[in-house]
């Protein structure tokens, strides 16, 4: 995905255009690496002289917690990539919208769940659309059609579709995922994104969400739970496997969706 020919069409496009054009703030929210710098870049790209602000350098990180409110000041778009890493921001925005009310003045991006970090009560209501991306659909990465769940219910006993692929196209496809750069790599470049992606997710968003006493056990706890896919979540069955004390494993149940 390193030029613009070989972007992928992602369905949730038209919603963060659609969005752009009638709420003062529009917030992509998704799994690190699924996108959603590239998806974002492209709309604030078709605006005039569009501000970007990426968080995940130094210096901007800390010019914006010096000085949130003088942060966030723009006469365009302003693009916020990693929103989460300074949730005072959203302070200084709601004012800046509050005084300037115009669609599609700020697009932020955001790797958490946890939308004010808990030390934000109010964050934007009224003022602020929120989209999650997830991971490459199927049809996208194909150029197909989606929506077999909607088919399924309109359809019902009376949908029929044949399919070329064997069972072990099936698992293959199952293994690549949908992360955009495991897709484009090979099985054995595929193995050392993910193991990085594990490593990075643990140390650095799981560890700001709960304190972790142990790295190797959220390791051991994620192994356990890919597993037991398609079964039960089973708490005290994963305690005795894990090694780890059942209420510290619900608590890292906890934060294991707020950081996708």
């Amino acid at each position: 995905m390193a030029t613009r020919n070989d972007l992928v069409r992602r369905h949730a496009a038209s919603l963060v255009a659609e969005a752009l054009d009638d709420t003062r703030v529009v917030l992509v929210n998704g799994a690190r690496q699924a996108g959603k710098s590239t998806l974002t870049r492209l709309p604030a790209a078709r605006r005039r002289d569009p501000v970007l602000r990426l968080l995940d350098d130094a210096a901007t990180l800390r010019a914006a917690m010096d000085d949130p409110t003088g942060f966030v000041e723009h006469d365009s778009m302003m693009l916020i990539d990693e929103i989460q890493l300074v949730p005072e921001l959203l302070r200084a925005i709601k004012v800046a919208v509050d005084l300037d009310p115009t669609p599609g003045r700020f697009l932020l991006t955001r790797s958490s769940r946890i939308l004010a970090m808990r030390t934000l009560p109010d964050a934007l209501p009224g003022r602020m659309e929120v989209i999650e991306l997830w991971p490459f659909s199927q049809g996208e990465i194909s150029g197909g059609p989606d929506r077999f769940v909607d088919a399924a219910f309109t359809h019902g006993p009376g949908l029929s579709r044949t399919s070329a692929l064997r069972k072990r196209d099936y698992l293959d496809r199952a293994v690549v995922g949908g992360f955009p750069e495991a897709v484009k790599r090979t099985p054995r470049r595929r193995t050392a994104f993910f193991n990085a992606y594990l490593s990075t997710l643990v140390e650095r968003d799981v560890l700001e969400l709960a304190s972790i006493e142990r790295h190797g056990g959220i390791l051991k706890l994620l192994g356990l739970l890919a597993g037991r896919t398609g079964g039960l979540l089973v708490p005290a069955a994963l305690a005795t496997a894990s090694g780890i004390p059942r209420t510290t494993l619900v608590r890292y149940l906890d934060c294991l969706p707020q950081s996708f």
